[in-house]
């Protein structure tokens, strides 16, 4: 495997978590998709439903291939990763641009650009937590933050884009994200031999397939697809729900999409620190806790004001899960197949990204008025209930328990 050994160890560290922050803040390109969806609709031709597969087979192909790449990571340098995953996903926000069906609107955002973000945001993120061992938790809230910045500025430049060039202006996206990458990919690299500050080689870890015959894997990628869908149900209609249950217009409602987003940011922050404080699995057990709490409150809400407060616990709580997941992977399963082990686990969040808006849409009672959406609040509180029991009994396994970088 291709290594970095500069003496200047620190100052280099720093210099491969700025580049898989911004690695990391172009992966989170999928929010600039959706302010060119009605345009994408009548350059293709197509239905607003089937425009919207294109997101589902951009998350598919994403988790596909952060499997692929995590492989890559196991045995090889992130370094190739970088350019050629930077290639493959700045080529397909560009060619997206000529989409004139929905075919090709597949290939170019769906596969293109789905399978250059799996090679590129697993790789990042793991190469990264490498250099960090004594705070991999805080470094995993950090590059994670970076995820719940993009959509505030790309959904803002992809707006304007939109609006001056139309399905156009994909192509310099696509340049943008390429350049970007590309500018910085070449930084990443891991570790040699240990230091006080580099990740201690691993030798030893269960391989993909013992970690698939353990019961504990099992329960795991349960347990993040169930965190998961328990905020994406809400999430992904905050919109909706916000217009129907307050009564607003689509305007003002939108302003509850930038308060989860900044909620969501900050709260990565926070379960970085708590997973290098409490370890993992108690820091999922407060997760699971305040989405509940999160959920009940929204239920409820008939102001403005109580409406954000229990969406800023939401959201926050909500942003927590992603970032656990790297770490808690790797001190469960081992180092040694890190890479390709998270990549299957990744499929979790593929899950419950998936699953998560259907569940919220079937159990939506449309003639309820005010209180339609209250029967997804019980459905996605009944989710995080089961997740807190398959968490206890993780604890109880003591499984993701908090550990010093010397133990």
């Amino acid at each position: 495997m291709e290594t970095t050994h500069i003496p200047t160890v620190s100052g280099h560290r720093r210099l491969i978590f700025t580049a898989a922050f911004i690695i990391i803040f172009c992966c989170s390109a999928s929010a600039a998709f959706s302010v060119f969806a009605d345009t994408l609709v009548k350059a293709t031709r197509a239905t607003a439903s089937q425009v919207a597969l294109t997101l589902t087979l951009y998350q598919f192909f994403m988790a596909a291939f952060g499997i692929i790449s995590g492989r890559v990571i196991d045995h090889a340098s992130p370094k190739r990763l970088m350019y050629v995953g930077g290639f493959i996903f700045g080529l397909g926000w560009f060619l997206g641009a000529f989409a004139h069906n929905i075919w090709f609107l597949y290939f170019a955002i769906g596969l293109l650009a789905g399978s250059g973000n799996g090679l590129l945001y697993n790789p990042a993120l793991l190469t990264t937590l490498k250099w960090f061992p004594e705070k991999r938790g805080t470094i995993s809230g950090l590059l994670l933050g970076a995820a719940s910045l993009g959509p505030l500025v790309l959904a803002k430049v992809g707006a304007w884009l939109c609006a001056t060039m139309g399905a156009n202006g994909l192509m310099p996206i696509g340049a943008a994200y390429l350049i970007l990458i590309w500018l910085v990919g070449w930084l990443m690299a891991s570790p040699t031999a240990p230091t006080s500050t580099t990740a201690t080689p691993v030798t030893t870890g269960k391989s993909p397939k013992e970690m698939m015959d353990s019961l504990n894997f099992w329960l795991l990628l349960l347990l993040f697809a169930i965190a998961c869908t328990a905020g994406i149900m809400l999430i992904g209609s905050l919109s909706s729900i916000a217009q129907i249950q307050l009564q607003l217009t689509p305007i003002v409602a939108a302003n509850f999409v930038v308060v989860n987003t900044l909620a969501n940011f900050f709260g990565r922050m926070i379960t970085g620190r708590a997973v290098d404080k409490l370890g993992e699995t108690r820091t999922l057990l407060v997760i699971l806790t305040l989405t509940i709490i999160g959920l009940a409150g929204l239920r409820f809400a008939t102001s403005i004001a109580m409406f954000t407060i229990f969406l800023i616990i939401l959201g926050a709580s909500f942003g927590g899960v992603l970032v656990v997941f790297p770490t808690l992977t790797e001190k469960t399963f081992g180092q040694k197949f890190s890479g390709t082990n998270y990549g299957i686990m990744f499929f979790g969040y593929a899950i419950g990204a998936l699953i998560g808006p259907q569940i919220a849409t079937l159990s939506m009672n449309q003639t309820a008025g005010t209180q339609a959406y209250n029967g997804s609040y019980l459905v996605a509180i009944g989710v995080a209930v089961i997740g807190i029991l398959i968490d206890l009994y993780l604890i109880h396994q003591g499984i993701g328990r908090h550990t010093t970088s010397t133990d």
